[in-house]
């Protein structure tokens, strides 16, 4: 990582930095997934919790057969979020990338939108297929995707603080626990 990684971000090449960096998670999650001893140690734990930016984290969770809690270091509205189907009407809450406010004009509320799309296309693109690829090539469950293992942790922890970063009012159905 420190051979790759590092000097695309001191050149500052962003577009090729986020593509080497997926590189870099299947890497890392096939290196876990071929280590015996790894997996030999984790199937004696009742439960995996990792954060959200673990991509493999799922994959170990689904390929043992262990419950998994997924701690989500954004908020809600965030793209890493996306796969939890928190209710988000793209309508109303505003995605993280645009920082508009609740109160959207219409083009604000196309414009979000229009990022909202993207921001899946994106993910759908640079992790899940990927990723997708990973889980077929050892046989983790193959009658689910990627993106529903992913999409399916026992619990959900969002550690962002809502009155910062979310600043609209919570969706009925969400609950804040102080």
């Amino acid at each position: 990582m420190e051979d790759t990684v590092i000097p695309m971000e001191l050149e500052g090449n962003k577009l090729q930095l986020f593509l080497k960096v997926t590189e870099v998670q299947v890497a890392l999650c096939e290196d876990a997934l071929n280590s015996e001893e790894l997996l030999k140690e984790l199937k004696g734990f009742d439960l995996i919790v990792y954060d959200s930016f673990a991509i493999c984290g799922a994959l170990i969770g689904e390929l043992l057969d262990i419950p998994r809690v997924e701690i989500m270091p954004v908020p809600p509205n965030a793209p890493p979020a996306l796969v939890h189907m928190i209710p988000m009407p793209v309508s109303y809450v505003p995605q993280l990338i645009t920082e508009f406010t609740d109160k959207m004009s219409f083009l604000e509320r196309v414009l979000n939108l229009g990022t909202y799309l993207g921001s899946q296309l994106v993910i759908n693109f640079i992790k899940d297929r990927p990723m997708n690829a990973v889980k077929v090539k050892y046989n983790i469950k193959p009658e689910r995707n990627y993106l529903e293992t992913v999409s399916n942790p026992e619990l959900v922890l969002i550690t962002a603080d809502f009155a910062l970063e979310y600043p609209q009012p919570l969706l009925p159905g969400m609950k804040q626990c102080v």
